[in-house]
């Protein structure tokens, strides 16, 4: 062999080798971070490497995801699932495929500690598809958002939309929480012991971290209005009781700590990197109404008939006119709103709301996302007299 056949050997076996080594990346991405605060680790269960997670860092089917105290991560997968992990949470990524086309796929986790909440993507349906491990039993879904929290042993599980199913060797047969089975909420104890349960377990710990400043305000104008509503009960001529209790502004809180499931810093990373010139190219009103996902609490039961319409401005940079609408079993939920686009969200307002025969009133966030082509955003309403009765979500539409 010359010495020029030996450079353009040499040559082609790196190529060659880069090739194999970009093809089996590709293969073992398995997603990317979204939001990581505090500290979050990826360590590979093939070569020991310590990875600090960051924004848009990617993880793969090979990685043990870790959050430390005080600490959180948001993980968007391959076939669009989002994975909230609170804090001291270990999860493997045993693996993770969704075929080219986009219709075939499998998912193995391990929950080994901590809890997630996740609204699944594209791969769902049979149990072989997808599949949670933990410590009590294995979870299969179809087509959900639910939560998952390891406490002292214990499985606590909460299931927001869809259904979960659990397998487990100490079970005589799955248990079905969601719209196929009886319950949405259980407990199951570390021998197998399984306890329905009528409203989400108080074990369910918050997504650590996320809840933002604006939030906070909102929890301390709403604890505010709860507290000028019981101060001022008697000046207004109602009747009271001596054992009246004061009202609990904790349910209303735990609803507003649900809705940050996709914040305004995870919600920006699902726009396009150009917004500002995407923005800029679009002119007219443009309507979004057509309803590709949502998932919605109420604390006054099962929710159907969700609507949404967004019209967006794009030469005035306004939303001239948002309307929102679901039933429950207190009566339908409706709201307008209106407001402002820019390159790092919308900044809406809600003009008028009701619950049955009830004024309401609440927040909705919201963001461009698929080069403009989709809104998504969550919104938490409560009634004014009676802040106890709420509902909060998560939607996407699309274009009409």
């Amino acid at each position: 062999m010359s010495s020029k056949q030996q450079i353009l050997y040499f040559f082609t076996m790196i190529s060659f080798g880069l090739f194999i080594k970009n093809v089996d990346a590709e293969q073992q991405h398995a997603g990317k971070t979204l939001l990581a605060k505090g500290t979050v680790e990826a360590i590979s269960l093939e070569t020991s490497e310590v990875r600090s997670l960051k924004r848009r860092t990617p993880v793969f089917k090979v990685d043990k995801v870790s959050t430390y105290q005080k600490s959180q991560a948001q993980l968007k997968m391959i076939d669009g699932a989002l994975l909230a992990l609170k804090e001291n949470t270990e999860l493997h990524i045993e693996e993770y495929f969704l075929s080219a086309e986009g219709d075939k796929g499998s998912v193995v986790m391990e929950l080994v500690s901590g809890g997630l909440r996740t609204i699944t993507g594209k791969i769902k349906g049979k149990s072989e598809n997808y599949k949670l491990k933990t410590p009590v039993g294995s979870i299969g879904i179809r087509g959900t958002h639910y939560e998952v929290e390891l406490v002292n042993g214990e499985l606590f599980l909460a299931v927001w939309d869809g259904t979960i199913e659990v397998s487990s060797s100490m079970l005589s047969e799955p248990l079905i929480l969601g719209n196929d089975g009886t319950h949405a909420f259980a407990k199951i104890s570390d021998v197998g012991e399984v306890k329905p349960l009528l409203k989400p377990p108080a074990e369910l710990s918050p997504l650590s971290g996320q809840v933002k400043k604006d939030t906070e305000n909102e929890k301390e104008k709403i604890t505010e209005l709860v507290s000028s509503v019981n101060s001022e009960k008697p000046n207004i001529g109602l009747a009271t009781q001596n054992n009246q209790q004061p009202l609990n502004t904790e349910g209303i809180k735990k609803v507003i700590e649900d809705t940050s499931f996709l914040t305004e810093e995870v919600l920006d990373t699902f726009a396009a990197e150009d917004t500002e010139s995407l923005l800029a190219e679009r002119t007219g009103i443009i309507e979004y109404s057509d309803v590709e996902q949502f998932a919605i609490t109420s604390s006054n039961g099962a929710v159907s008939d969700f609507s949404m319409r967004i019209n967006v401005d794009f030469d005035n940079g306004t939303v001239p006119l948002g309307e929102m609408s679901f039933s429950d079993n207190g009566g339908e939920w409706f709201a307008t709103f209106n407001g402002l686009i820019n390159t790092n969200g919308m900044q809406l307002g809600v003009n008028y709301a009701s619950h049955g025969q009830n004024l309401a009133d609440g927040d909705i966030k919201a963001q461009f996302s698929d080069e403009l082509s989709k809104i998504r955003g969550n919104f938490s309403l409560y009634e004014i007299d009676n802040i106890t009765t709420t509902s909060s979500g998560l939607f996407v539409i699309k274009e009409k």
